[in-house]
């Protein structure tokens, strides 16, 4: 039943109370079955307060079973109606606490409604309306539409005589008016022209206009133009019967001119002898549920442009990109032409982040995208596909050359610095470029191809290049690589090896350098020359690293608990010296492994360091509080200045075994060796030799004064297991410290800088040599 049809029903048993003379019995009857009527439920009661008592003296339906039944307020369910003076529903009967089991399982009861009733702020009874089905329960607007009836009930039921019947009526009426001036929605009653017949202070207030105002008034009057015609046909087919109620949203028009959404809910009252036919309407101000459908129509029509374009450019992104090559593509078939497209990638645009920051870096991309909209034709299509990366889609080509001059007007944008916080920057691009149909006939493909053109001319360092089959094998294999050293990484394929470092003085193991090798599934041991690169250039170098470094303090750990100690030494990256987290992550595998600082060394290049100098020596310095050794290794290839060196926290420089191997017969590596030692020496440096493959070249650097050493003459690379077993056959491994190493180069430097140089030209090579214990390799 509708609203509409409810609202009817209500205002029916009111004339019906209202003319009925039967006394309070008859009356408590014709409210109990209208009530059963209105909400289409299977049982109502009618219950009067006697003292602490509830008596039942009215029922239908399925509350016949409880005529004349009494029972204590308190243990009744219309103790809690009573308490909050509030109608009450209750949706689930059988397990809710509040309901009396014993008189429901009576009843049979599935959901129910109780209503009190007053006689002035006395509450004299209780309207019960009950329902056994478990899909079609009662609910709140059966709730509300008996808090209505409650009203004219409670006038009925206190009619004890006839003066009180008409006592009780008034007191009905008077909180009818209540009810009708105290609403927070607008009602009014109309007559068989639409005209005003009486408003409540609501609608007054809603429209702008007093209630004498408005009863001079049409009610489509006050019904926006735009709406007014389906108002009126819906009010004709009202008066004239072809329908019994209606709802309507429209807009209602103010007296100040302002516009009002309302929800319009309109049923008829139909003629009688006394009265012509008339209409109830209720007016819902809903401009605000409008303004948020409004805005929710609005924000998905917002979150449909974002998911299609790139916030920071309003750029096409590359969903969208994909779908206009797709179309591009349907075209180019039909009109049998070319299209390109064009991937480039902004040169040292990293730079600019770690430079300037990445507010900076996002104030760059905006402007290189105004740039490049003012390169390309109206046609063509510029995206940002994420990161530093655009695209371009060019159309209606004849030939592949014809996308040259695009690039020539790209570059030529790009040619004019853009000033980003008062600098000018330089900004250039690598360009790759695939054409339709040559190169691929699907946009993904196309797509991938132009990456890979891309990627093959920033390796070349050109201004563009075309797709290229033969350059795009290679790099599957490149990306096949990738792909499985993750896969690798994640399933801890790496091993190490270990080199011993010997003390030339003694010939004690001082430490060993840990050196990566894949164990790959298929392909079997692979040297680090084979992926360490690929890594390199990638972000897998990052985790291989903490990797390596997390398996060389193991094994220390490992050998340390075994009664041997040996410190270890790992190579690190640029993309190392370069990660500002490097020194805390670091710090939690010392952490992790119980190892102290000193037992771990790591080997930086001369040329990881002069890629980003500043940043190299802020993340040295890090790793030096932690209190690692720091090492130069391949020491005498690069191109480091003497100053820069000193003011780095090392601790050892590595001579590159390409002159070590030589300097027995080639005197300029030897000189350079001499040399290197000498400048270690002054700096207060440890200094090691590597590449040591014969007992003459071991014993000329003893005599030069080089204090460790390694290479294959000692021993090549071991497993862990071997390297234990070889160190067992030397003798305990012993290990320096920091603080002694330190404390010797504090000595050294006391006694000056200028001590006497060995020579080295024609030295005699010396007597001693390797410990004897020492085992073949």
């Amino acid at each position: 039943m509708s609203s509409e049809q409810r609202l009817s029903l209500i205002v029916e048993t009111q004339r019906e109370i209202a003319a009925a003379n039967d006394g309070l019995e008859a009356v408590m009857t014709l409210i109990a079955d209208r009530s059963q009527a209105i909400t289409g439920a299977d049982g109502a009661m009618v219950n009067l307060v006697e003292g602490d008592m509830l008596h039942t003296r009215a029922v239908t339906g399925i509350a016949g079973v409880v005529k004349d039944a009494q029972r204590p307020i308190a243990s009744s369910v219309a103790r809690h109606a009573i308490d909050s003076g509030q109608p009450l529903l209750v949706e689930d009967a059988p397990n809710d606490p509040r309901i009396n089991q014993d008189l429901r399982s009576m009843i049979g009861d599935q959901s129910l409604i109780c209503v009190p009733l007053f006689q002035g702020t006395e509450v004299i009874g209780t309207l019960n309306v009950m329902s056994r089905s478990r899909q079609d329960r009662l609910d709140e607007d059966d709730r509300q539409t008996l808090e209505m009836l409650s009203m004219v009930l409670s006038a009925a039921v206190s009619r004890a005589a006839e003066f009180e019947a008409r006592r009780g009526q008034a007191r009905a009426f008077g909180r009818f008016r209540t009810l009708f001036d105290g609403a927070s929605i607008g009602i009014l009653r109309i007559d068989g022209e639409c005209r005003v017949l009486e408003a409540n202070p609501a609608l007054e207030e809603m429209l702008g206009a007093t209630a004498a105002e408005l009863e001079q008034l049409s009610f489509t009057d006050c019904i926006a133009p735009a709406h007014r015609r389906q108002a009126q046909s819906r009010f004709d087919d009202l008066m004239c019967g072809r329908r019994e109620s209606f709802q309507l949203e429209t807009r209602c028009q103010r007296r100040d001119g302002n516009l009002v959404w309302t929800l319009l809910r309109a049923v008829r009252e139909s003629a009688s002898d006394q009265e012509p036919a008339s209409a109830m309407m209720m007016v819902e101000n809903i401009s605000e549920r409008k303004r948020a459908e409004h805005e929710l129509v609005r924000q998905a029509e917002l979150n449909e442009y974002q998911a299609l374009h790139d916030p920071l450019t309003g750029l096409p992104n590359r969903v969208l990109f994909k779908e206009r090559i797709e179309h591009a593509i349907a075209q180019a078939e039909r009109n049998l032409t070319r299209l390109a497209v064009v991937l480039m990638d902004l040169d040292r645009f990293k730079e600019v982040n770690d430079s300037l920051g990445h507010a900076a870096g996002d104030q760059l991309l905006a402007k290189v995208g105004v740039r490049l909209r003012g390169a390309v034709r109206a046609s063509d299509t510029i995206a940002r596909l994420g990161g530093d990366e655009f695209a371009l889609l060019l159309c209606d080509l004849a030939e592949p050359e014809d996308v040259a001059p695009l690039i020539e007007r790209v570059r030529a944008a790009l040619e004019r610095p853009i000033h980003i916080q008062s600098l000018p920057l330089a900004v250039e691009g690598s360009i790759g470029v695939a054409v339709f149909p040559e190169h691929g006939d699907a946009a993904e493909l196309l797509i991938q191809r132009a990456d890979v053109a891309m990627y093959e001319a920033k390796r070349d360092n050109t201004s563009h290049s075309y797709y290229d089959a033969t350059s795009h094998e290679t790099d599957l294999g490149r990306l096949t690589l990738v792909s499985e050293l993750r896969r690798g990484l994640d399933r801890h394929e790496l091993v190490l090896h270990y080199q011993p470092k010997l003390a030339l003085e003694d010939g004690v193991v001082r430490s060993v350098e840990a050196l990566v090798r894949w164990a790959h599934p298929t392909r079997g041991l692979l040297c680090p020359d084979e992926f360490v690169p690929v890594a390199q250039e990638t972000s897998l170098i990052g985790p291989l690293t903490l990797q390596v470094l997390d398996e060389a303090l193991r094994q220390a750990r490992s050998w340390r608990d075994g009664g041997v100690e040996l410190g270890v030494s790992v190579n690190l990256s640029m993309r190392n010296l370069l990660d500002r987290e490097f020194p805390r992550q670091l710090a939690g595998l010392l952490a992790r492994w119980e190892t102290r600082p000193e037992m771990l060394g790591l080997e930086v290049t001369e040329s990881s360091m002069l890629a980003n100098p500043a940043r190299a020596k802020s993340v040295l310095c890090e790793l030096s509080k932690l209190g690692v050794r720091l090492s130069i290794d391949d020491f005498g290839t690069g191109y480091s200045s003497l100053s820069y060196l000193r003011e780095l926290p090392l601790d050892e420089i590595k001579i590159d075994r390409s002159f070590v191997i030589n300097m027995g017969t080639e005197v300029n590596d030897a000189a350079i060796v001499s040399a290197t030692i000498d400048l270690g020496r002054n700096l207060g440096l440890d200094v090691i030799a590597e590449g040591v493959e014969s007992r003459a070249i071991w014993d000329q650097l003893r005599l030069l004064g080089c204090k460790v050493a390694q290479g294959y003459y000692i021993s090549r690379p071991l497993g862990s297991r071997e390297l234990l077993e070889w160190v067992t056959r030397r003798g305990t491994g012993t290990f320096v410290s920091v603080a002694a190493s330190a404390a010797r180069n504090g000595r050294r430097r006391a006694e000056g800088t200028k001590a006497k140089k060995m020579e080295l030209a024609g030295l005699e090579p010396a007597t001693s040599s390797l410990p004897a214990r020492r085992s073949p390799s």
